[in-house]
């Protein structure tokens, strides 16, 4: 991993935006282009507003430099100038599971079983990595579908590392402060005693495998009362 020079002027250019596309939602800007890495990248830009971004920022950087698994995506390098904050990861050609099962467009194909079991197998994979054989291990702490991404063959990396925890050493707790994740994929034990171990990414993984089969989302406001959360339903 190497850290980038960068500058305002470059960050902000016409050219930087001209040749870069929005791909994802979300506080931060995701943007795609071909880099003068002479690769394909994807780079992401750190919304300022707010220290909490600062601090995702630099824990992500540190998580993903020690981490290295296929199905973990790939930090090639960062900016840290001034005030901007750029991280600069390997590019993913289809986007995140999110994009393909809940997001998809009128004029795509539906996943098929055999492509969303390969992406379920990869996701458990990379999670099984960072529990198991990460050193020092790693929890998560954010697993959904829209921190699943997909390279040009389907194969899943996890990513968005911006919450991750070291993993307590055996016998020892972790109890976070506050609760951080994303509402409805956020395990109720977590939820109710800010108790963080590697189980509350495993519940996680049961609630983005349930979108999997059934194409819905875990929280649907769109739905019947009833109906709007998946875990219920």
């Amino acid at each position: 991993m190497s850290c980038f020079p960068c500058c305002k002027s470059e960050v902000e250019s016409p050219s930087f935006r001209g040749c870069s596309k929005k791909v994802s939602k979300g506080r931060r800007t995701f943007k795609s282009l071909a880099a003068a890495m002479s690769l394909k990248t994807a780079v992401k830009t750190l919304n300022r507003e707010g220290n909490q971004g600062t601090r995702e920022f630099f824990a992500e950087v540190l998580m993903l430099s020690m981490v290295n698994h296929p199905n973990l995506v790939k930090l090639l390098g960062y900016c840290v100038e001034d005030d901007h904050r750029v991280l600069v990861y390997e590019y993913m050609a289809n986007g995140s599971l999110e994009n393909h099962l809940l997001d998809l467009d009128k004029d795509k194909e539906p996943l098929d079983w055999e492509t969303r079991m390969k992406i379920a197998d990869g996701a458990a994979r990379g999670l099984e990595y960072l529990h198991n054989s990460a050193d020092p291990p790693v929890i998560f702490r954010d697993f959904k579908s829209s921190n699943i991404l997909l390279d040009e063959n389907f194969n899943a990396k996890l990513s968005d590392f911006g919450l991750a925890k070291i993993a307590p050493k055996e016998g020892e707790n972790l109890v976070t402060t506050r609760v951080m994740g994303t509402y409805g994929y956020c395990s109720p034990e977590y939820a109710a005693t800010g108790k963080l171990t590697s189980k509350t990414d495993i519940y996680s993984f049961g609630v983005v495998f349930l979108e999997i089969i059934t194409g819905r989302r875990v929280i649907d406001t769109a739905r019947e009362p009833e109906e709007r959360n998946l875990i219920d339903w």
